[in-house]
């Protein structure tokens, strides 16, 4: 299940989040992407992910830079969740360190 903090504009997804919560995921994304500056997307709680999931993060950070804005995932990537990314080669956009 998918839920924004109110402190700013990290957006929290938790538990198993799949093809069902696509549509309020990707509504929360596209609204913080237009009004913010600067947008993270927390999946450390996250316990299963589907392929559509993941296809939604990577065009909310295609749609992100077209629009000059920042966008990257926030906290600790779950193992499972790594694994996954790697047999798929994907990579997602990670917040750096020094952030």
């Amino acid at each position: 299940m998918a839920k924004r903090k109110s402190a700013g504009p990290t957006i929290k997804l938790q538990d198993s989040v799949g093809i069902e919560q696509a549509s309020a995921i990707k509504k929360q994304l596209t609204e913080a992407i237009k009004s913010k500056k600067t947008v993270s997307l927390d999946i450390s709680e996250v316990t299963d992910i589907d392929t559509s999931i993941i296809q939604l993060i990577l065009s909310a950070k295609k749609d992100a830079d077209a629009k000059e804005k920042e966008f990257y995932i926030s906290g600790i990537i779950p193992e499972d969740i790594q694994k996954l990314l790697s047999i798929l080669s994907i990579s997602l956009p990670v917040a750096k360190e020094a952030e």
